[in-house]
């Protein structure tokens, strides 16, 4: 009988093998969901050290405001009495390295942002990137001001942010940030950590964590590329865990997706 009974063991252990196969593949639509708040929020980045540095607002002095910088017919209105800033960028232009803006980025500042505990805030009206509607509230504050090393520490939150696609789909992010921010004359270079929250353009709830520090640096923002080097987020959505790693080193769209028992290598677009 013990042979037999032994066969039946295995029997049973190949069965639970059968009806227990990998996980589904989760939606990794969400991803690309992700590439796409990143830069469109990001892009805030480049107005905002461009406007607060040429206003007399930011790190050095200049009362001339180029707006030749973010493109040829951008309106920039500085009101020091009420310390707002108006960015008009009408009914849509292009920039010298090919990003469409339209609209009014809106933004209110405490005290000269060179100053610790300094905030920026920026709100929208009609405005777009790219085609894609900006919607929400981004709150940057200066925590501090390393003049030997060159960097500054700021705090990132988005509040109640949602990009809107031309064919009405859309996603909605809520996000807390620190960054360490390096000036130099080749243009800023940022390291990100922190967590984010929101909903997919397919419904789906999200949490994202960087687990290893985001780098972006101006010129692969402006590129189109918003990933320099080492870059590990996570997420979960519907009970999986899902990481995606940006490599190291490399301005490029590449990453490797993984998630519960296999991975995958994907072009983001």
């Amino acid at each position: 009988m013990k042979p037999l009974f032994t066969f039946f063991i295995i029997a049973i252990s190949s069965c639970e093998s059968d009806v227990n196969p990998l996980p589904a593949e989760p939606d990794l639509l969400l991803v690309d969901d992700d590439y796409l708040i990143s830069p469109a929020f990001g892009d805030l980045d480049n107005i905002t050290l461009i406007i607060l540095n040429t206003s007399g607002v930011g790190l050095r002095v200049n009362q001339n405001i180029p707006a030749s910088e973010l493109c040829s017919t951008a309106k920039v209105t500085l009101d020091k009495t009420a310390k707002s800033i108006v960015v008009d960028f009408g009914a849509g232009c292009t920039s010298s390295n090919g990003i469409n803006r339209k609209g009014k980025v809106l933004l209110s500042y405490s005290d000269r942002f060179i100053l610790a505990g300094s905030r920026v805030i920026a709100t929208f009206d009609n405005y777009y990137v790219n085609g894609n509607k900006i919607e929400g509230k981004r709150t940057v504050t200066n925590a501090g001001l390393n003049l030997i090393e060159g960097t500054i520490s700021l705090i990132v939150k988005i509040e109640n942010g949602k990009i809107i696609w031309p064919d009405n789909a859309f996603v909605t992010v809520e996000s807390d940030q620190t960054r360490e921010v390096r000036l130099g004359g080749d243009g800023y270079k940022a390291s990100i950590l922190g967590n984010s929250k929101g909903k997919s353009r397919e419904g789906i709830d999200y949490t994202s964590d960087i687990i290893e520090a985001l780098i972006v640096t101006e010129s692969c923002l402006e590129s189109g590329v918003w990933v320099l080097s080492t870059d590990v987020l996570k997420f979960n959505f519907e009970n999986n865990d899902v990481t995606v790693d940006y490599g190291a080193g490399t301005c490029d769209k590449a990453v490797t997706i993984n998630y519960p028992g296999r991975s995958k290598d994907v072009i983001l677009d």
